[in-house]
């Protein structure tokens, strides 16, 4: 690991209370970075911590500036929105690892392409199946 690595995930840590949220997003660069170089995804991406969107919290939420679970696709040339949206479902349609993301904080789903622009923004809340328990 890098130094600048391990100072920024030294700082979300403490931002954060945890080193929890860290480890998955570790892991989830770890798997994106495999499925590139196997082939199994055209596109590369990367997955941290950003800004949520406020009309998104709900009881769990991190603070709005630490609320939101971004991946943004660094090869995003020619990017269309179909391929986000696809991107988009492999997170939401998980139900167990939506409610663990709620569960840690976050309560925005960013999909963003590197240099484009483009971006979808998701609420957890509305993939997570609670019926309107424990939710705003």
């Amino acid at each position: 690991m890098a130094i600048k690595d391990f100072i920024n995930n030294l700082i979300n840590s403490l931002l954060d209370g945890s080193f929890e949220r860290m480890r998955i997003i570790n892991q989830m660069n770890a798997a994106f970075k495999e499925y590139f170089t196997s082939g199994e995804f055209e596109r590369m991406c990367k997955v941290s911590i950003s800004q949520g969107k406020s009309e998104y919290a709900h009881e769990m939420s991190a603070l709005w500036f630490r609320s939101g679970f971004k991946i943004t696709i660094e090869n995003d040339m020619s990017l269309m929105d179909s391929e986000m949206k696809e991107l988009s479902q492999y997170i939401t349609e998980n139900v167990a690892f939506v409610r663990q993301l709620m569960a840690l904080g976050f309560d925005t789903l960013v999909i963003k392409g590197k240099t484009t622009g483009k971006s979808q923004y998701y609420a957890l809340k509305h993939f997570a199946n609670l019926n309107q328990y424990f939710i705003k």
